[in-house]
């Protein structure tokens, strides 16, 4: 899927910013499962941060024009004076979780090329937000569902079946796989 068309300039933008204070992001939530092939709208940019760049990373979104909105396992950012731009969220993992996502993360296309949470970490990013956020559950479990179907070959029954079980529930891999 090529997600230069939905992608705001705002966020490649963003982006190289951080990496010029060598922050490292990788763009997650509904523009990556867009960029895994489910199409569906999203009204905010969800990126990976380190923990450990917490105060430099809050420092740059003040410095970019941003109030930190909420705070917590993610901050919201919401931009001072264009309220176009969507909200921001930084989701804060340690050194090790952001290390380990890297290592599968991919870049999405050209002319707005971006570090890409990759399909694996997505899928437990999503498993893990199904078990902990009740109000969010139909639509995680309506994008897991639309990722694995556009996505067959990536994860078997056996692999989804026991990440169920470490990031979610065992009850999870029957309630994806079983829609009733």
């Amino acid at each position: 899927m090529e997600i230069k068309r939905y992608l705001p300039e705002f966020a490649h933008s963003l982006c190289t910013r951080f990496e010029g204070e060598n922050i490292p992001l990788l763009l997650a939530g509904g523009w990556a499962v867009c960029f895994h092939g489910y199409s569906r709208t999203t009204l905010d940019v969800d990126w990976i941060c380190q923990r450990s760049h917490y105060d430099k990373a809050c420092e740059l979104m003040s410095g970019l024009g941003f109030d930190k909105a909420t705070d917590g396992m993610a901050s919201r950012f919401k931009h001072i004076r264009d309220p176009s731009i969507p909200f921001t969220d930084l989701i804060w993992v340690d050194d090790k979780t952001f290390n380990a996502m890297s290592e599968t993360a991919t870049q999405s296309s050209p002319p707005l090329p971006v570090p890409m949470v990759g399909f694996t970490s997505l899928l437990a990013m999503k498993l893990y937000a199904l078990k902990d956020n009740d109000e969010r559950g139909y639509k995680d479990l309506l994008d897991i569902r639309k990722l694995l179907l556009n996505n067959p070959a990536v994860v078997n029954d056996e692999e989804l079946r026991l990440m169920c079980e470490r990031y979610a529930t065992p009850q999870t891999f029957d309630m994806i796989k079983n829609p009733s």
